[in-house]
């Protein structure tokens, strides 16, 4: 003789669908999350390669010019620069460290617009003016 069992269920509840669904919803928005964040620095990183080569050509120009010139250097303050579709905008200060060695500390500061964001690549350095 076989018995049947009648109360045996087979499948989901409603709540376990809703459930499986939220966290389902929620994998998927911290994986988008994930890759643009992942895109934004990708991005970030492409722009950074991309000028600092030219940052470095500027510090070694205005460094050039100190140790030459010293005081009587005529040096551009700040500009714009255009790389691929983004125009970089920079500003160059220098000042006098110690007077008695001619020492002057020179400071670049590059921003852009990077999404909702600025970004900003700084560099500095220091150059003695030979009397």
């Amino acid at each position: 003789m076989t018995m049947l069992k009648t109360g045996n269920k087979r499948g989901f509840t409603f709540i376990e669908a809703m459930l499986a669904t939220v966290i389902l919803g929620l994998g998927t928005v911290l994986v988008y999350e994930a890759f643009f964040i992942s895109l934004n620095a990708s991005n970030y990183c492409r722009d950074y390669m991309e000028i600092a080569p030219w940052a470095d050509e500027k510090i070694w120009q205005v460094q050039d010019c100190l140790m030459r010139l010293g005081d009587a250097a005529d040096l551009d303050g700040s500009g714009e620069l255009k790389a691929g579709n983004k125009n970089f905008k920079w500003n160059m200060s220098y000042y006098l460290v110690d007077g008695t060695q001619h020492l002057y500390g020179v400071d670049l500061v590059l921003s852009w617009q990077e999404g909702p964001r600025k970004a900003v690549i700084s560099r500095s350095a220091y150059a003695i003016h030979k009397a």
